[in-house]
């Protein structure tokens, strides 16, 4: 049973009064050991009141550990989490009136609607005129009005996680934690949730904590996103600074898709402004973060790359050959492999239907902007 559901009474927010703007997350030093195995390092992050914070990473990274840690069903081995200035690493989850979205909904099925929205608020004492009031506006907010009345097994899937999302925002919690909550849903579902999810948060004013192990998920939601790695902080930015301005190797890949040319040396500099050598006779012009004093791969986005028989001029501009073509809903995705290299680059155009597809062997020339080949460092 979700632990939250069975917090004792705590002051609520009543009828009429302004929403508040979610909490402020303050992570100091946190860690996690199991013996001599540690599965968080020290972490410290903030995170803004109303912020929707999105945690990726792979299996194994720490994301759910960290989220475990934040809802008080995992014990830190050290460090502090401070909710609006308090700490509340020894308080009990049921006392921490944070809201728990979980991956299976955990809808009790016996229950109606209306009564498993209300059942939080009767855990806490609230009286019945109150309650009707509360669970009535949070079934406007999820788009279920009329559906107080049905079972969870009389509804979908989304229409379920609609259910538990009302249930866990009711009481109007200082933070919402999100673990996994679309993992069983099917591709278009998924996609129409995430946009009802999104929506329900900014109306709701809420803090969002969202675990996740699909980058596209939380690039289209979070306006902040950690990637995790090895119990790591690997990066925190927003969708675009992460996929954009990349710090690792790591990142460049797991955010989105790209071409990782490794460098072999510079060839030449000038500010930000970097000649770099990728291969026999291959020069690549490039763009040095500031800051960064080592560069291994220069980082090319699929969709930033034109191809065709004949290109104009440009930064980078290099003959060819196609090794295969794909199409996908809506783009043509090619992998092309340098001539005088064993480099291969992926290219991504959109599809449209006057575009001739191009086979494998042919010959074309690829090239792309200075500004969008961005030196990165570190694996």
């Amino acid at each position: 049973m979700n632990a939250q559901l069975m917090a004792p009474q705590v002051p609520m927010q009543t009828p009429g009064t302004p929403a508040r703007r979610g909490a402020v997350v303050d992570f100091r030093g946190v860690t996690k050991d199991y013996g001599a195995l540690t599965v968080l390092q020290p972490t410290s992050l903030r995170i803004e009141a109303g912020e929707f914070f999105a945690i990726i990473g792979p299996s194994g990274s720490g994301k759910s550990t960290l989220l475990g840690i934040t809802a008080g069903f995992v014990a830190p081995s050290g460090g502090s989490i401070n909710v609006d200035g308090v700490d509340v690493v020894a308080t009990p989850p049921y006392h921490r009136n944070f809201g728990m979205v979980f991956q299976n909904y955990a809808l009790f099925p016996h229950m109606t609607v209306a009564e498993n929205i209300a059942f939080p608020l009767r855990m806490r004492g609230c009286r019945k005129p109150e309650m009707a009031t509360k669970v009535q506006r949070v079934l406007e907010m999820v788009r279920l009005s009329g559906f107080g009345d049905r079972k969870p097994a009389q509804l979908s899937g989304g229409q379920q996680q609609r259910v538990a999302l009302a249930r866990a925002a009711v009481y109007d919690p200082l933070l919402l934690l999100m673990d996994e909550p679309l993992g069983a849903l099917d591709k278009n579902l998924r996609e129409e949730m995430q946009e009802e999810i999104k929506r329900f948060q900014e109306a709701l004013g809420a803090t969002v904590i969202y675990v996740t192990h699909d980058q596209h998920e939380a690039a289209y939601m979070a306006d902040r996103i950690a990637i995790m790695r090895g119990g790591t902080l690997e990066q925190i930015g927003s969708p675009r600074q992460l996929y954009e301005q990349p710090e690792s190797i790591f990142v460049a890949s797991f955010l989105g898709e790209a071409s990782l040319l490794p460098v072999l040396g510079i060839a030449g500099s000038r500010g930000s402004e970097v000649s770099v050598r990728i291969g026999d006779g291959l020069v690549v012009e490039a763009t040095a973060p500031q800051g960064r004093g080592s560069a291994d791969v220069v980082c090319v986005r699929p969709e930033a790359v034109a191809i065709s028989a004949q290109l104009p001029r440009m930064d980078n501009r290099f003959a060819a050959q196609v090794e295969d073509a794909v199409y996908t809903t809506g783009s043509i995705r090619y992998r092309v492999r340098l001539d005088g290299s064993d480099l291969l680059l992926t290219v991504r155009i959109p599809s449209a239907p006057d575009i001739v597809l191009l086979e494998k062997g042919q010959k074309v020339t690829v090239g792309w902007s200075r500004r969008d080949a961005l030196l990165v460092a570190g694996s």
